[in-house]
């Protein structure tokens, strides 16, 4: 899924938090070396995300990106010779860049693969250990992926990741093609969190925002699905393939991602900007929340449990939709909270709630407290949220 941009990687061959705790909303494939532009990197803040994935040639370019990143007061996550071949040299130039994010490792590397990368995160730790160490894993889709990851089961393979000093368990996984929901979405997202809660290192998702092959067009209701499901699973950053479109190519006719690839805005940009005005509002409440609960009503996939109790503080919940929900419960500070994500990216829902008492809150997407009401209409993908107690 990002064959171009790992042929040009091959050629250039506790919980991590982002500056005032701010959650990492991260753009895979951010702004190119050769259009680090204030214009490009403004438009990239506009867009909603703080830190920007690239690969660079050398480490002149990446500085140079750190340099005009900081300017805009967002960050580069990246990766150059100089970080694979002279690490030493390379940390002690960007460690004290407030520019500077972290160090990209490999994208869906195998087992094998993750254990020559701690190789080289080692070297960069002995000069810089503040900064992140980012390694992208595959998906599991089904035993296919076991080929590539080289390992006879993925839990092994999440175990070598998890053995690795990188503060985060990042992997991708694009459920919404043109046939309709990956049905193995929600079971990978199952695996990822319970390796994450053994192993206590937070997980980071992703969402697809560039059409391409098998992937259609986004849409406001499937970039809501894919951000609100991660959350409600507990990922404490999102990242989106890709902000700046890739050149097309005979496999992928990658078009219309936020930026196409001369940096012009599409149709996309304003759905991905509105997205993350969202995400932002939100995620104060679900960065560094515990979330101890995860069930499904409706439609329950593979891997999943059926949510079959009820919330504390709850009468009734019932959700009306041929999809039905997640259903999420966590912990921040010191108050537990129900978030609710409509698994139709297509279609509403209605949601249809009877407090126990009068404890129950319903929070708005701008973290304000109100009385709750007994029904709601939940658009496509998206998410209700109530303070139990």
């Amino acid at each position: 899924m990002k064959r171009l941009f790992l042929i040009f990687f091959t050629i250039c061959t506790n919980i991590f938090l982002f500056a005032a705790e701010e959650m990492p909303i991260i753009a895979y494939m951010g702004v190119p070396y050769d259009k680090t532009t204030d214009q490009n990197f403004k438009n990239f803040r506009d867009c909603g995300f703080n830190v920007s994935l690239y690969i660079y040639a050398n480490l002149e370019q990446m500085v140079g990106a750190c340099n005009m990143a900081h300017k805009y007061g967002v960050k580069i996550l990246g990766h150059c010779q100089e970080t694979h071949n002279a690490p030493e040299k390379a940390a002690a130039v960007l460690k004290d860049n407030p520019g500077f994010f972290g160090y990209v490792l490999q994208d869906e590397p195998s087992a094998a693969e993750i254990k020559e990368r701690q190789k080289e995160i080692t070297r960069l730790r002995k000069v810089d250990d503040k900064h992140c160490f980012y390694i992208n894993l595959h998906p599991y889709y089904d035993e296919w992926t076991l080929r590539y990851t080289k390992t006879k089961t993925y839990e092994e393979y999440l175990d070598a990741a998890a053995s690795t000093s990188c503060r985060q368990m990042s992997f991708d996984y694009y459920p919404i093609t043109k046939d309709g929901l990956r049905e193995g979405w929600y079971n990978n997202l199952e695996m990822i969190r319970k390796k994450s809660l053994e192993k206590r290192i937070p997980f980071w998702g992703f969402v697809l925002s560039v059409p391409h092959g098998a992937y259609p067009t986004p849409t406001m209701g499937a970039l809501r699905l894919q951000v609100y499901s991660n959350l409600a699973y507990g990922a404490q950053a999102i990242q989106y393939f890709t902000y700046w479109t890739p050149l097309p190519e005979k496999v992928n006719n990658y078009h219309d991602g936020p930026v196409d690839h001369n940096g012009n805005k599409t149709k996309t940009y304003r759905l991905v900007q509105q997205m993350n005005q969202e995400l932002k509002s939100i995620s104060p409440l679900f960065l560094g929340a515990k979330v101890f609960s995860v069930g499904h009503l409706g439609v329950i996939p593979e891997g999943t449990k059926k949510q079959t109790t009820m919330p504390e503080n709850l009468k009734s919940l019932k959700i009306i939709g041929n999809k039905g929900a997640v259903i999420s419960q966590f912990e921040k500070d010191s108050h537990t909270y129900l978030a609710i994500v409509n698994k139709n990216y297509e279609k509403t829902a209605q949601v249809i709630i009877e407090a126990d008492n009068k404890t129950l809150r319903h929070i708005t997407k701008k973290l304000q407290e109100e009385e709750i009401k007994k029904y709601y209409t939940l658009q496509a993908g998206d998410i209700l949220i109530f303070k139990l107690k």
